[in-house]
């Protein structure tokens, strides 16, 4: 018994010593601490999303869905069938194409300018 109480506390007086919080922050000194500090280049590109335009046209009556490659669905339109569409679509910079969908029709679309056409078939 006495053996059990003995390990207890030599256990918990371990613990409390050995967990101290570390008391000396250490700062980067190259680090800006305001904004005003920043160096940026003039020409870089603060904007995170593109704008495009994009005309859908379809033979058939639906909605089309414009989505990501993961299947997240950035804008829908109902098209009427023989009449262009246009929609303006604003996406985060990165994305390179698109996925279009209507009914059991989808594609691809490769996001290689401002303005953009697709007609499903």
């Amino acid at each position: 018994m006495k053996t059990r109480i003995l390990l207890i506390i030599l256990g918990l007086s371990t613990l409390f010593v050995s967990c101290r919080k570390d008391r000396e922050i250490v700062q980067d000194p190259g680090t800006p601490k305001v904004m005003e500090d920043l160096k940026v280049p003039s020409e870089f590109n603060w904007k995170t999303t593109k704008d495009f335009g994009l005309t859908l046209t379809s033979p058939v009556a639906g909605i089309a869905e414009v989505t990501n490659s993961s299947g997240i669905a950035y804008q829908k339109a109902y098209l009427t069938a023989g009449m262009p569409y246009t929609m303006k679509l604003t996406l985060p910079a990165y994305e390179t194409s698109v996925r279009l969908k209507l009914g059991n029709m989808s594609a691809n679309l490769e996001l290689s300018s401002t303005e953009l056409q697709y007609t499903f078939q």
